[in-house]
């Protein structure tokens, strides 16, 4: 072979070799970006009750959604309880809503997630203030979704609202 033939080569073997990492460093943005809205990864998830209720702050506070919501629904009401939506395994799970719980991966949350991988250890607050639910993101790595939209600060629930955390989608009823 020439040593024109042999800089082809090395050249589209290079290339390749870029081609390469370019993928694997779009397959690790993509895990570490973590759920996306219209998608819903399937891991298997595990949840439980538990009765800890510390105390909550009086004064409300505004909404701030950073995307808008994917779909729209007719709101009405206060919701009781966060029905599991996704993984298929926890489809149907329903768990009623106190004065406070907790969700994520911890053993002392009030809704264990503990296969969930995009859920950190304490991730979301759900709580009652002046008759309203809400919804609080608790510092998560990955972020807590209400209807599509990643919460900034807390956010008041309604029934049909849709609630992710990590890769787990629970609907308020």
């Amino acid at each position: 072979m020439s040593d024109a033939q042999l800089n082809v080569l090395n050249y589209a073997l290079l290339a390749l070799i870029y081609l390469f990492f370019a993928r694997v460093l779009w397959a690790v943005w993509s895990e570490v970006r973590g759920p996306q809205l219209g998608r819903h990864p399937q891991p298997v998830g595990h949840a439980r009750i538990d009765a800890t209720n510390p105390g909550i702050s009086a004064a409300p506070v505004p909404p701030v959604i950073t995307k808008l919501p994917t779909r729209t629904r007719a709101k009405r009401g206060i919701p009781s309880r966060l029905v599991v939506l996704q993984p298929k395994v926890r489809k149907g799970a329903a768990y009623p809503i106190g004065m406070e719980i907790t969700l994520g991966r911890a053993t002392t949350c009030a809704i264990g997630l503990p296969d969930d991988t995009f859920a950190s250890q304490l991730h979301t607050r759900v709580f009652r203030r002046d008759g309203e639910v809400w919804a609080e993101d608790l510092g998560s790595t990955n972020g807590t979704h209400v209807n599509g939209g990643r919460l900034t600060t807390a956010h008041m629930l309604s029934i049909g609202d849709r609630l992710q955390i990590g890769s787990t989608i629970f609907e308020a009823q």
